[in-house]
């Protein structure tokens, strides 16, 4: 299931069968923030905007794009700020967690359009929206390298992490859990 996907080699997609992107921005803005070198918009000054975190998803939806030219439909989807329902049915979800580093939230807002729904995470709007759209005759590929989205995977949803190059469809899912 691993390995680089090339799509002109092995889509099974028909040529005429419309395609989405889902972007799971959540997850991938922290591991672009976490695995990219502190680069600044001025290399030599500290106090210069923090850039490593955006150009580390500037490569990974390029690289998306590149793979998948012929998708009409494409979103990035990250979390909204704030609580969900998930805070409001398990007091004690992600209280573990820290808050958003200040470098990676001063890069999240550097004019990017996003799709954030209040009071509800990331990969539950791409659930939604995969679902949705694969119900409607879409073929919908998520690129995210969190592995609780692949239970989403079917015949016609696929998830694929552009940054480790591993794709999870029905097979590699099955393989893999």
């Amino acid at each position: 299931a691993g390995g680089r996907h090339n799509a002109a080699m092995s889509d099974p997609t028909p040529a005429a069968t419309p395609r989405l992107l889902l972007v799971d921005g959540s997850s991938y803005l922290y591991r672009a923030f976490h695995a990219m070198p502190d680069l600044r918009a001025d290399p030599n000054d500290r106090g210069s905007q923090p850039t490593g975190a955006i150009r580390g998803m500037i490569n990974m939806l390029n690289a998306l794009r590149k793979e998948y030219p012929d998708a009409p439909y494409a979103a990035c989807v990250f979390d909204a700020p704030g609580k969900t329902f998930r805070d409001a049915l398990y007091p004690e979800y992600k209280a573990q967690r820290a808050p958003m580093p200040d470098d990676l939230r001063s890069q999240r807002l550097l004019g990017w359009t996003v799709l954030a729904v209040p009071g509800v995470e990331a990969d539950d709007v791409i659930g939604t929206l995969a679902r949705t759209a694969a119900g409607q005759g879409v073929e919908v590929v998520i690129s995210s390298g969190d592995k609780d989205l692949a239970q989403l995977v079917t015949p016609h949803i696929v998830i694929v992490d552009t940054m480790t190059g591993k794709r999870r469809d029905v097979a590699g899912v099955q393989a893999e859990f």
